[in-house]
C-alpha cells in the first residue's frame, strides 16, 4: 500500500456531513453535522457515496486476515482464558479483582468496579467464544453473589464487599461499578433468557442516569480524586453508552433508547470541541468547558484531554450509531477519532500520558503532546477497536495505516498486554474476532453500509 498522510483535513474532505437533509436516528444537531468546512472555509460537498473506499484488503497488521484472526483466537485460548479461570471464586461466587499469569488470586476484598466486568466477560465467552458451561456458571454464580451482597434498594451497587458477601465494606462510591454490572446482566441475559436479568439491567441503567444528570452528584472515587459537584466526565458517558448498546441489543426499551441517544449527544455536542478537534475530559455542571484553570487545584486539569478516553468515546459513538443505522453519527465518530489520534498518538510509540498533568494526554487544547510520557498500553486496545470498526465499513488508508502501526507496537511486546484486565483487553480481542470474521466472510470487502446510507 502506498504511503499515506495521517491527515484529518484529507479525511474530512472525503467524509463531509453537509447536505444530509432531515436528521434522524440519534439526532445530532444539524449545526454539529454541517459544521465541517474545507481549508478555504467553504462548505464541503456532500460526498457520502464517493467517500467510501471500497477496495479489497487481504492483510492487516502485517498478517493475512486469517492469520490475524487466529492471533486473536490463540491469545484467548492459550493465555487469557486459562489465566482468568483461576480468578473465579468457586466457594462463594464472584471473582478476583485482577490476576496475572503466575499470580495467586486474591478474593478477600471484591470491588464492584471489577465484578460487573467479570460477569460480562465470562458471559461473553460463553455466548460467543467457548460455549463452555463453566464460563456461564461462573457468570451466574457471580451475579447471584453480587445481588445478595452488593445491590441496594435503589439499584446501586456497593463498591466493595467481603469475600463471603456478608459485609458491605463501602457504600457505592461512584457509578462505574453499576455501569459494568448493567453491562454484565445484559450479556448474561443472552444466555439465561431470564427476564429478571433484563429487568435489573434496565433499573440499574435508570439509576445511573439519575445520578449522572443530578447537578449535585459528585465523583468521590474512581479514576481520580473527588471532583466538583455536578462535574460532567467524558468516561461516564462513554462507558455508560457502551453498556447501553449491549443492553439495547437485547431490549428495545424506549426509555433506555433515549438514554443512549442522550449519551451520544453529550459526547458529540458538548465534550467535542470542533474548533480544537478534541474531546474535553471534563465539563462543568452546565455542560460547558471550564474556563477557570487554577494550578493550585492539585492533580486536576479542568481543560485536559485524555487520548485513551477520547478514542473509546469515538468508537462507542460509532457502535451505537451502527446499532440504530444512523450513519452520520457513525461518520462523526470516525472524524473525532481521526482528530484524536492526530493529537494524542505517536507513530511507532503509541499513546503517551503525562503524569504531571494528571495522567492526561494534553493539559489543554492546543498543548503539545509530551512524546516522552508514559505509554498507556491499555489505550492501544481501544485504538485497535476504533480502527477495525472503521476499516470494516471504509477502507481508508489513513485508518489502515494507524491500525498497522498500532498493531505492530502491540504485538511486538506481548508481555505488556494487560492480561490481568477484565474490560479493555478482552473486549479488544472479542470485538476484533467479530469484525475480522465478518470481513473475511465478505472476501475482504467493505460492508457496503455507508454506500447505501
Amino acid at each position: 500500500m502506498k504511503k499515506c498522510d495521517y491527515s484529518r483535513r484529507q479525511f474530512l474532505k472525503k467524509n463531509s456531513f453537509a447536505g444530509l437533509g432531515t436528521i434522524i436516528g440519534i439526532g445530532l444537531s444539524p449545526e454539529i453535522l454541517a459544521s465541517e468546512r474545507n481549508a478555504e472555509g467553504e462548505q464541503t460537498e456532500n460526498l457520502r457515496d464517493k467517500s467510501v473506499i471500497e477496495g479489497t484488503i487481504d492483510q492487516l497488521g502485517g498478517m493475512s486476515l486469517p492469520d490475524l484472526l487466529q492471533y486473536h483466537r490463540n491469545y484467548l485460548k492459550d493465555i487469557y482464558i486459562p489465566n482468568w479461570e483461576r480468578g473465579i471464586d468457586h466457594k462463594y461466587g464472584g471473582f478476583a479483582n485482577a490476576i496475572s499469569p503466575g499470580q495467586e488470586p486474591d478474593f478477600e476484598k471484591k470491588g464492584m468496579y471489577f465484578q460487573g466486568r467479570a460477569v460480562w466477560m465470562f458471559s461473553y465467552l460463553y455466548n460467543h467464544i467457548t460455549h463452555d458451561k463453566k464460563h456461564l456458571d461462573a457468570a451466574i454464580k457471580g451475579r447471584d453473589f453480587l445481588i445478595k451482597s452488593s445491590m441496594t434498594a435503589d439499584y446501586r451497587w456497593a463498591s466493595f464487599v467481603s469475600r463471603d458477601g456478608t459485609k458491605k465494606l463501602s457504600e457505592p462510591l461512584d457509578h462505574y461499578g453499576d455501569i459494568y454490572m448493567m453491562q454484565g446482566l445484559a450479556e448474561l441475559y443472552i444466555a439465561t433468557k431470564d427476564p429478571r436479568d433484563l429487568d435489573l439491567a434496565i433499573k440499574t441503567a435508570i439509576s445511573v442516569k439519575d445520578r449522572l444528570l443530578s447537578p449535585t452528584y459528585q465523583h468521590v472515587d474512581a479514576h481520580t480524586e473527588a471532583l466538583e459537584p455536578g462535574t460532567r466526565r467524558l468516561p461516564s458517558w462513554q462507558h455508560f453508552l457502551a453498556g447501553l448498546t449491549i443492553l439495547l441489543n437485547v431490549s428495545k426499551n424506549p426509555v433506555v433508547e433515549k438514554i443512549a441517544r442522550y449519551c451520544v449527544r453529550v459526547i458529540c455536542e458538548h465534550h467535542w470541541q470542533h474548533k480544537d478537534g478534541v474531546l474535553l475530559e471534563l465539563l462543568d455542571d452546565n455542560f460547558r468547558p471550564y474556563t477557570f484553570d487554577a494550578p493550585n487545584w492539585g492533580n486536576f486539569y479542568p481543560q485536559g484531554i485524555s487520548g485513551w478516553h477520547s478514542i473509546q468515546a469515538c468508537w462507542m459513538v460509532m457502535n451505537e450509531s451502527l446499532r440504530v443505522s444512523y450513519y452520520p453519527g457513525y461518520k462523526k465518530g470516525v472524524e473525532m477519532g481521526i482528530s484524536t489520534l492526530e493529537k494524542t498518538y505517536i507513530r511507532g510509540k503509541g499513546m503517551p500520558s503525562d503524569m504531571d498533568h494528571g495522567g492526561l494526554s494534553l493539559r489543554q487544547p492546543g498543548a503539545k503532546l509530551n512524546e516522552n510520557g508514559n505509554i498507556v498500553w491499555g489505550a492501544l486496545d481501544d485504538v485497535l477497536v476504533f480502527c477495525l470498526m472503521a476499516i470494516e465499513h471504509n477502507q481508508d488508508p489513513v485508518i489502515i495505516n494507524y491500525y498497522n502501526d498500532c498493531f505492530k507496537i502491540y504485538s511486538s511486546k506481548p508481555e505488556k498486554i494487560v492480561t490481568n484486565g477484565l474490560l479493555h483487553t478482552p473486549r479488544q480481542f472479542f470485538y476484533s474476532i467479530e469484525i475480522l470474521e465478518r470481513i473475511i466472510a465478505r472476501g475482504g470487502k467493505v460492508s457496503g453500509l455507508l454506500s447505501k446510507s
